[in-house]
């Protein structure tokens, strides 16, 4: 059965309000990025990366949907690691497949080339997210795949800190899928950036614990109303495979969008239990 996930009752009030930190977040991200527009791009996907996750979890501490989802010490510790590791993890896959694509001389000769950037950005934020959706979804059904993703699925509580909880080869092969479609194609060094940039942010604000809603907005853009159906304990429901935007999730048939309500429970899948490889820190 749905359920408020504070209250317990069938139609959640707090899911009727907007989650504006949110929005003001997204609507920050274009100037503070024009402002750093002459830093190297893995500065500024840093910097920004880290202020948008500051931001969102000092949200949660002042409109939380639930107090009992703040991170506490030992999960914020954790997450820190993975953060750092992940970080880590994200720039060798960034530089060793840029390095392939110099070498091949696939990099900057691609089809993009000629798109105007208010064309180019919308694109590559569609394929950016369109390989990583794919595997998403294979990563919940396939058992291989799933004893590496299971690790992002563990918590039962959903915040930005825990955003970046997943194991190194996720990772590695989200990055991947983000990238190949971008470099094959040739997409400008600043759309990519800016691409990155939005699906990065995108990725902490879907986690975070934070009341409210975005209403029509949810068609367009991903949410954490959206998401934490994909966290839900019952599989049937725990579909939204797609974080930054909708779009391939409407188009392949895993959209589910039911306003004012949420899973009852999150974490694993009702009936299965956490991979053995798992660290004890991440069991509970």
């Amino acid at each position: 059965m749905n359920t408020d996930l504070e209250t317990g009752t069938s139609v959640p009030r707090r899911l009727h309000t907007m989650n504006w930190p949110h929005l003001l977040l997204l609507a920050a991200l274009p100037p503070a990025a024009w402002a750093l527009r002459d830093w190297p791009p893995e500065q500024v996907l840093a910097l920004l990366g880290l202020a948008s996750l500051a931001f969102l979890m000092l949200a949660e501490r002042l409109w939380p949907l639930r107090k009992d989802w703040q991170a506490r010490g030992p999960e914020l510790a954790r997450d820190g690691g993975f953060l750092g590791l992940n970080a880590l993890v994200d720039s060798l896959t960034g530089l060793l497949l840029s390095s392939l694509a110099l070498r091949s001389g696939l990099g900057g000769h691609g089809l993009a080339l000629d798109l105007h950037p208010g064309l180019a950005l919308p694109l590559a934020i569609a394929l950016g997210e369109l390989g990583p959706f794919a595997l998403h979804r294979w990563a919940h059904q396939s058992p291989w795949l799933w004893r590496f993703h299971a690790l992002h699925h563990q918590p039962t509580k959903l915040n930005a800190a825990n955003a970046v909880l997943a194991h190194p080869l996720n990772a590695a092969w989200n990055q991947a899928a983000r990238l190949l479609p971008w470099l094959l194609l040739g997409f400008s060094a600043e759309v990519m950036l800016w691409a990155a940039l939005f699906l990065q942010v995108q990725g902490l604000a879907v986690h975070a614990n934070l009341r409210g809603s975005l209403g029509p907005l949810n068609w367009l853009i991903g949410s954490a109303e959206l998401h934490r159906w994909h966290h839900s304990v019952v599989e049937a429901e725990a579909h939204n495979y797609g974080t930054a935007i909708p779009l391939w999730d409407q188009l392949f048939g895993s959209f589910v969008h039911r306003p004012g309500q949420a899973p009852a429970r999150l974490g694993l899948f009702a009936g299965t239990a956490p991979p053995t490889w798992l660290p004890a820190c991440c069991r509970g």
